[in-house]
């Protein structure tokens, strides 16, 4: 008889960056209702934080928080930790910026408000 190896439960704490306390609430509601765990920070700072400290399986980065250089939040995370899934999101994203923001090390983008259903498709995309 063989028996199965246990497949390790995948972490699922999702970083919710925002600096608006009602965009971070909103946000970790809907984190929460896809049956992950949602960690509010308000500043690169707490983010660099969450990320350093324990194990984050993707960060939802509010481009208004990475004011006013929003490369250098990525630089930091890439330098932390090069694999972990960055998803901006903005009210608006013009081209160039998502190009540039792309080429640092974002990995997609979410329009806000964000909607669940797009929500889960990227947590879907990254976590399982």
């Amino acid at each position: 008889m063989k028996y199965m190896k246990k497949r390790k439960p995948r972490n699922l704490d999702v970083v919710v960056a925002e600096k608006n306390a009602e965009g971070r609430l909103y946000s970790c509601s809907l984190v929460a209702s896809l049956n992950c765990v949602a960690i509010p920070t308000s500043s690169s700072l707490d983010t660099m934080k969450a990320i350093t400290q324990g194990k984050v399986a993707l960060v939802l980065l509010d481009v208004d928080l990475a004011l006013p250089d929003r490369e250098s939040i990525l630089h930091e995370i890439r330098q932390v930790d090069p694999l972990l899934p960055v998803i901006m999101m903005s009210e608006a994203m013009a081209p160039a910026l998502a190009r540039r923001l792309g080429d640092r090390g974002a990995q997609g983008f979410l329009v806000k408000p964000i909607q669940r259903d797009q929500l889960a498709v990227t947590l879907f995309r990254y976590l399982l």
